[in-house]
């Protein structure tokens, strides 16, 4: 069925100007000067089905783990001292960004070996020692973070990465 703007614009409920914006933006199937309504919601469709398909998509294919808040823990406990500490500033700063994306804090490394934890309540600098050291303090307060956590929701089943829990786990001694 074609349309006129006019008698589309009363269609849908909104102003001439607001089908024009449409057309302009190739919201809408034009036949001659006029619209092609079937074909604009077959397209309308699709542009729905494709935006609905992205917002399904994983936000994190990297988190392969499924276990509890508690069960994690102690997967990370029972990791410690087993993975070699990093060796350069590179295998450091990932160590401390893989940590930190486990439990959705933002990181941040600064000058001189700084590293900055920003979460929803407040940032947290360690700059007093060097990048290994400040990196240590760091993942042990992202370590206290998931064991407070991990009090709170035992039970929760949560989705955790491989490089998360080797991450938050302490470092083999040299």
């Amino acid at each position: 069925m074609l349309m006129s703007k006019a008698a589309y614009a009363k269609h849908r409920g909104v102003s001439r100007q607001t089908v024009y914006d449409w057309i302009a933006k190739g919201d809408v199937v034009m036949s001659g000067s006029k619209i092609d309504v079937e074909a604009t919601d077959r397209q309308q469709q699709n542009v729905e089905e494709a935006t609905s398909e992205k917002t399904t998509v994983d936000p994190w294919p990297h988190r392969t783990l499924e276990m509890t808040w508690s069960n994690f823990w102690e997967a990370v406990k029972a990791s410690d001292g087993k993975s070699p500490a990093p060796k350069t500033d590179e295998e450091i700063q990932k160590r401390v960004a893989d940590a930190a994306d486990e439990l959705g804090v933002e990181v941040r490394f600064l000058d001189d070996g700084g590293i900055c934890l920003e979460d929803c309540d407040a940032d947290y600098y360690f700059e007093k020692y060097d990048l290994r050291q400040n990196a240590e303090l760091a993942v042990m307060a992202l370590r206290r973070e998931l064991l407070y956590t991990s009090t709170l929701f035992p039970d929760e089943v949560s989705d955790w990465s491989p490089a998360g829990l080797e991450a938050l786990s302490t470092w083999a001694k040299a």
